[in-house]
């Protein structure tokens, strides 16, 4: 499969939203061509996270040459669109499948990719099982820890912007959730939720099966609980729910 290629510094998930904001010229024809009604990427393409490099081509690059990039990404398909006068866009797209994302073709305009869809494992189902309702309870732990830390910053006022700044940012992203019953989709849920580097991120959507991710997730949700109740600012990553600029 072929698709149209967007790094970000971001890391989406199936099924969880992303939404980009787009201003530099390849992304605008790209999501031209893709939006188009007789477009070969019926409005798909590929997301990975740039490991190395910027979002917007340096002066002087060439600009259909990004970043090193992450070799497992996400297509992601856009539900909304909105093109503003300008020739920016406002793009709310959702995560379809895990891709193996291969040669890069930047002969046009912007870079296409192959891609081979990587499997959707649930994993062991004893395991599974049996981690759903501790990552559920981790979870709850999580967001209370980041509540409290959200309540406190509140308090510090002007004292510190930086950090009234991630407490907003907090607020307006973590609000409470219910696993689905479904491991696999449990997994992607806290990936989403989870506000940690993205290098970490990038590996919880690597492991190769719901139960293996679901396993590392809730270390990490242990982790970040226990940093926040003792203090630690959290990390607020670039891929939550406002708009990512390209």
């Amino acid at each position: 499969m072929r698709l149209p290629h967007f790094p970000l510094h971001a890391v989406v998930f199936p099924h969880l939203p992303l939404p980009i904001h787009v201003f530099e010229e390849r992304y605008r024809a790209m999501v031209r061509d893709a939006m188009a009604a007789d477009s070969l990427w019926a409005g798909r393409f590929v997301v990975s996270l740039i490991l190395e490099g910027s979002e917007v081509a340096d002066p002087g690059a060439n600009p259909r040459t990004p970043g090193r990039a992450a070799a497992v990404g996400t297509i992601v398909e856009v539900r909304h669109a909105q093109r503003f006068g300008d020739g920016r866009w406002g793009l709310l797209t959702v995560g379809l499948a895990r891709v193996a994302i291969g040669p890069v073709d930047a002969s046009g305009p912007y870079a296409i990719v192959d891609v081979n869809e990587l499997p959707e494992v649930r994993g062991d189902a004893a395991e599974a099982a049996a981690l759903l309702p501790l990552v559920q309870a981790a979870l709850d732990e999580y967001l209370t820890s980041v509540k409290r830390f959200v309540a406190s910053a509140a308090s510090v006022g002007r004292e510190s912007q930086e950090i009234t700044d991630v407490a907003t940012t907090l607020d307006e992203v973590l609000k409470p959730i219910r696993l689905p019953d479904d491991p696999l989709a449990a997994s992607y849920a806290v990936g989403g939720v989870l506000q940690i580097e993205l290098t970490r991120k990038q590996r919880l959507l690597e492991l190769p099966d719901g139960a293996s991710r679901l396993r590392a997730e809730l270390d990490l949700l242990r982790r970040e609980a226990r940093l926040v109740a003792d203090g630690e600012m959290p990390t607020v990553g670039t891929d939550s729910l406002t708009y990512n600029p390209n």
